[in-house]
């Protein structure tokens, strides 16, 4: 019994450093967000200049470029946080079951012990009543 509750502590760390990580990459996730919206407005910022003078509207081709190189590399981020967040979902999945199974276990072993607590008490009593009726019948 010592053993199950032991591997149900190891368990639930292992599921709580889990859904931690989960929380940092879902953090990660709205950091890159927040970029990607400041990236979009710093690009309609530099595109409003870029109309309104013709020195800013011909340095604004090479600064597109640069931009939209950019918005990529935020959007390949992105897509790397959200298939590190689905790894993570199934692997607590996996750790939640085995969370249960060990409290199962452990549950288990408790109505055993119970039912043999409860036999030993009765084969206590059993045995009391019959020295206690052979008495009587002396």
């Amino acid at each position: 019994m010592k053993a199950f509750r032991t591997l149900l502590k190891l368990a639930e760390r292992n599921l709580e450093a889990l859904r931690r990580a989960l929380a940092d990459q879902v953090t990660r996730d709205a950091n890159v967000v927040q970029r990607i919206h400041g990236h979009e407005q710093t690009l309609r910022n530099e595109q409003m200049l870029a109309q309104r003078d013709y020195e800013s509207a011909r340095a604004y081709g090479g600064y597109a470029v640069a931009a939209m190189a950019a918005r990529k590399a935020l959007d390949a981020e992105r897509a790397l946080i959200a298939e590190e967040t689905e790894r993570l979902r199934a692997l607590i999945a996996e750790a939640h079951t085995e969370v249960r199974k060990f409290e199962r276990l452990i549950e288990l072993e408790e109505q055993r012990e119970k039912l043999k607590r409860e036999k030993r008490e009765d084969a206590e009593l059993d045995e009391f009543a019959t020295l206690r009726g052979a008495r009587q019948n002396r």
